[in-house]
């Protein structure tokens, strides 16, 4: 806040030839009033200096501090990929099937990416924690480490890095618990979808604290095309963009959440009723979309199918359905023949004992169906089918 200025009074004329008019004690008075006035604005100015000088030191360790987290995040994110590509024996998946230069749906499965049968049917929610940390390919860590990287420094130029950390868990966790459950048809990576609450976060400081800012256009374009290439990549397989949308939301309404907390004012009456009411609203949303998340898949509950083409837009580029998971159909007839029918209708004949698990149907169709298996002919079998499905 800028200092008001203090009018300095001018010390009493003395003519040239030396004498003075006027008595010696007004002089003296006048000239004392003057000093008092610019001992204080040299005060005031000291004072000024040294506010600005603790700020710049408060940001330096700010960014210090989120340098030293973005280093552990970048580091472990990048050996987490390396250590899922030697499982997999470093083999990279078809451009088609994974244009981002990553595993196929193995490698994401065994990684802990989201799977929602699996965490609906196995309990397996550690899955909703690892696929925050798990990038489906090369391009795809590059692209969240720098979407990272450019609005976690901007943001931490506002608020605390703890803030800034515990936006990008909270915007993650919203954002995966709505991934699983609309895109439950699909094996995913799920971490852009944090990193897209920090462009959420942004793009809210942005907008109701714009004033602060300098160059508007360019920052809006620099944001639009980050967030938009970004976008572009969570169209394909093994990313969720109904994820990505939702951390993308969940994380501007948590900073507007913690711009009401730290009762900092926007620079218009309007934006700061917009705060008001949006941030009150903030926990509210964040904990139904929490719980209606989990309730979704306690009560294996989840909306799938509607939003397909949000979740992975198709394309002659890739291939959606290499993400898509391998729910089977296995048709035992009289003959003890076994057809097992992937998602895609294929029929492939295979072997079974006297009785056959859904983990073991499963994990032949994740085996056979993603493996492209021989079919057989439509034609053959008899009554007396029984269909299991996982």
């Amino acid at each position: 806040m800028s200092t008001p200025a203090i009018a300095l009074v001018p010390y009493p004329a003395v003519p040239a030839n030396g004498g003075f008019t006027g008595s010696t004690t007004e002089y003296w008075a006048q000239a004392q009033a003057v000093q008092s006035a610019q001992d204080a604005q040299s005060r005031q100015d000291h004072y000024q200096l040294q506010r600005e000088e603790a700020a710049r030191l408060r940001m330096r360790k700010r960014q210090r501090l989120f340098t030293w987290m973005y280093n552990a995040l970048a580091i472990g994110e990048l050996v987490y990929f390396i250590v899922g590509l030697y499982m997999m024996e470093w083999q990279v998946a078809d451009l088609q099937d994974n244009p981002l230069l990553g595993p196929g749906q193995e490698g994401i499965l065994k990684m802990g990416g989201t799977y929602t049968p699996r965490i609906t049917q196995r309990r397996q929610y550690w899955r909703l924690i690892s696929s925050l940390f798990h990038n489906a390919g090369a391009i795809h860590i590059t692209s969240n480490m720098g979407m990272v990287w450019t609005f976690g420094h901007f943001l931490v130029r506002e608020i605390s890095p703890w803030l800034v950390a515990l936006m990008y868990f909270a915007a993650g966790l919203s954002g995966l618990l709505v991934s699983v459950n609309v895109g439950a048809e699909f094996s995913t990576a799920g971490a852009s979808i944090p990193a897209f609450g920090l462009a959420g976060a942004s793009t809210a400081m942005l907008l109701f604290r714009w004033r602060r800012f300098t160059c508007h256009f360019a920052s809006a374009a620099v944001v639009g095309f980050i967030v938009g290439a970004n976008a572009f990549i969570g169209a394909t397989p093994f990313v969720d963009n109904s994820g990505n949308t939702a951390g993308f939301v969940f994380g501007a309404v948590i900073c507007l959440g913690i711009m009401m907390v730290r009762r900092e004012k926007t620079d218009t009456k309007i934006g700061g009723l917009l705060v008001y009411v949006i941030a009150v609203g903030a926990v509210a949303a964040l904990l139904a979309a929490i719980v209606g998340g989990l309730a979704g898949l306690q009560l294996n509950t989840p909306i799938a199918g509607c939003c397909d083409m949000w979740v992975c837009t198709p394309s002659s580029l890739w291939h959606c359905n290499a993400s898509r998971i391998n729910i089977c159909t296995l048709t035992t007839y009289v003959n003890d023949t076994s057809i097992l029918t992937c998602p895609q209708g294929n029929r492939i004949a295979v072997s079974f004992g006297a009785s056959s698990t859904a983990d073991a149907v499963q994990t032949l169709c994740d085996s056979l169906c993603s493996s492209g298996a021989s079919m057989v002919s439509s034609g053959g079998g008899s009554s007396g089918n029984t269909d299991t499905s996982q």
